[in-house]
């Protein structure tokens, strides 16, 4: 069976799904990475490597780790493309056979609504970037603190207003790439759908279902907190999870009719 797109006249419909829902996508999830453990981890090892390269490069700016620590969350979705194809190709092989390389490939299958999520993402990510940036300009007029003082001064009321400023700001722009992605990039690699479309039927399911939104993304955030806290090798096996249940979000949320 060849893994093409369904066709394009098919409309997307819009479903109401539970927030206990979530616990069954993350049980789809990890049976899926069970069954492809080794492609998975794969994908998950990247993340980890990511992490410690961040480390690594940028200890001396802690203004640039935290900014990058978010972008290494928001560009997240288009990351996990792979892992979507994994998904897929589970669920139309039954399991039978995985490809990595076709998954590491699988962008190509809808190359231009791909490039222009891709070009989107970018001028958030470059607004974060610069927002990220003048938060530190403006509330330490000398040079950056190192990251040992920045954690030690972090909670002390003078650097409070700072903390309501930066997470603040963080929150606005994780929400607004939470809800244009969540589904869409599933949907654009599963669908000959252009990117505007995806991105707002994305945002449909996300008001339809603000809930178990809120709950899905918090679940999002714990896992990839934990995964931080382990020094990033929990990444290993959380983001290949986030990755394949977020796969089974879409297909719970979004269904298609002619």
């Amino acid at each position: 069976m060849d893994i093409a797109h369904l066709p394009s006249r098919d409309h997307p419909v819009v479903h109401h799904v539970s927030p206990a829902d979530t616990l069954n996508w993350l049980k789809l999830g990890w049976r899926d990475f069970k069954k492809a453990p080794v492609d998975a981890i794969f994908y998950g090892a990247i993340f980890v490597i990511m992490g410690y390269l961040l480390v690594l490069y940028f200890k001396d700016a802690p203004e640039v780790v935290i900014t990058l620590s978010a972008l290494f969350l928001l560009a997240g979705p288009f990351l996990a493309i792979g892992l979507y194809d994994i998904a897929r190709q589970l669920e139309i092989f039954k399991g039978t056979r995985i490809n990595l390389l076709h998954s590491m490939l699988a962008w190509r299958a809808n190359i231009p609504s791909f490039t222009l999520y891709a070009a989107l993402l970018a001028v958030l990510v470059f607004g974060w970037f610069r927002v990220s940036l003048l938060m530190f300009a403006l509330f330490y007029d000398t040079s950056a603190p190192t990251l040992a003082i920045l954690v030690a001064e972090a909670w002390s009321p003078e650097h409070l207003a700072f903390l309501i400023a930066y997470f603040g700001a963080g929150l606005v722009f994780a929400i607004v790439v939470f809800s244009v992605s969540v589904v869409a990039i599933p949907m654009m690699l599963d669908k000959e759908i252009d990117t505007i479309s995806a991105m707002v039927v994305s945002a449909q399911a996300v008001y339809k279902n603000l809930m178990t939104m809120v709950c899905w993304a918090a679940i999002i955030v714990i896992l990839t907190a934990i995964g931080f806290a382990t020094y990033f090798i929990g990444l290993m096996v959380l983001i290949p999870l986030i990755g394949l249940s977020t796969w089974h979000a879409y297909r719970a949320i979004i269904t298609y009719e002619r």
